[in-house]
């Protein structure tokens, strides 16, 4: 009942539209149908073997066969992500309450019990004076390590009953989903045939992707040999003259001065005028101010803007700065890889870039 419910509530789409209890019937078996046998190794009576297939025919559409991978976005993977947890952690309580029963070596009752320095150490480290005495606070921090001491004693007597040959788990965790695009028109720095790259989708007016910018040119710094770094335009609807500072950039561009007005951009005030971007445009003293002017006014690059704009949103990026990170098949263009979300620290980007540079090799 319990994995009935949790099914239902994550994965039933549109449920409001989908009150009778048939649709209901047929959307649990069909979801319950494919996560067993996307989660599931399923025993072969007639072989004895365990059969796993990672890769499920969903359906079938003009008579040809469609897979779960066929269809798997980022959202079906986080959502197969969820249930795999939410079933990880039944499947843990329910086996060990039944081993209990039976075998002495299980005990779900923890020897450990949390002591007074425990909660004084949690009070001082967590730096909790700010929301009230020790005194006040002391039932909560209880709750709270024992627990963290119950969760880890199941943990450790799940483990004795794996090594006892008492539990056999056949959950299997999703795989890692992959996003596919590619670089288009992205302005490329760092080491433009490299097998990683990260390409940047910002807005010349967003204070967050005006903060990103230090992070970003130390990377190219450190990892400027090793990784490709793009930029493509995403200006928010919501921020004013946004798209008329993005074009201008790849106005400059057009006669090699991208990355001098990218830099004034970012590091100008917020508010830029056509006639701001002109001046900006004399500042870095273009080759042809005319050239530049017109191409400002006629708003050459409106289309690649909006390339860009639309293949944010087909990645899945719904905010700036949003980055796109993956393998890098320089002579394609492609890019396999996943989303990372706003502003992260430094270390963040460095961790996900050398994960990906170790898979290169």
């Amino acid at each position: 009942m319990k994995f009935q419910m949790i099914t239902y509530q994550t994965f039933s789409i549109n449920s409001k539209m989908k009150n009778s209890s048939i649709k209901f019937f047929w959307n649990i078996k069909i979801i319950i149908s494919l996560f067993f046998s996307l989660f599931f190794f399923i025993p072969v009576a007639q072989t004895q073997e365990l059969e796993y297939n990672p890769n499920p025919i969903i359906g079938l559409v003009d008579g040809k066969p469609v897979t779960f991978n066929d269809i798997r976005n980022n959202k079906i993977y986080d959502l197969s992500l969820n249930l795999y947890q939410h079933l990880n952690i039944q499947f843990i309580e329910y086996s060990l309450k039944k081993l209990e029963k039976k075998y002495p070596i299980i005990d779900l009752i923890p020897k450990k019990k949390v002591s007074s320095k425990d909660l004084i150490r949690i009070y001082e480290q967590n730096n909790l004076k700010e929301r009230g005495t020790f005194e006040e606070l002391e039932p909560q921090i209880r709750q709270f390590l024992e627990k963290q001491i119950l969760q880890q004693h199941l943990l450790n007597q799940y483990s004795i009953g794996i090594k006892k040959g008492l539990i056999v788990s056949h959950l299997e965790i999703p795989s890692k989903f992959f996003t596919k695009g590619n670089i288009k028109t992205a302005y490329l720095r760092g080491n433009k045939k490299a097998s990683v790259v990260l390409i940047e989708f910002s807005d010349y007016h967003c204070p967050f992707c005006r903060k990103i910018q230090t992070t970003i040119n130390k990377l190219i710094k450190n990892f400027g040999e090793k990784v490709a770094f793009g930029y493509r335009h995403f200006p928010l609807s919501f921020h004013k003259e946004a798209d008329e500072a993005a074009i201008s950039s790849e106005c400059a561009r057009e006669q090699g001065k991208f990355e001098e007005m990218h830099h004034l951009l970012y590091s100008g005030k917020k508010s830029q005028t056509k006639s701001d971007l002109k001046q900006l445009a004399r500042k870095i003293k273009i080759r042809s101010t005319k050239t530049f002017d017109n191409c400002l006014e006629n708003e050459k690059y409106r289309g690649l803007i909006n390339q860009d704009i639309e293949d944010a949103s087909k990645l899945g990026i719904t905010g700036t700065p949003g980055f796109f990170l993956g393998h890098f098949d320089h002579k394609s263009g492609n890019v396999k890889g996943e989303i990372l979300s706003g502003a992260l620290p430094y270390n963040s980007f460095k961790e996900s870039i050398e994960k990906y540079l170790k898979d290169s090799l």
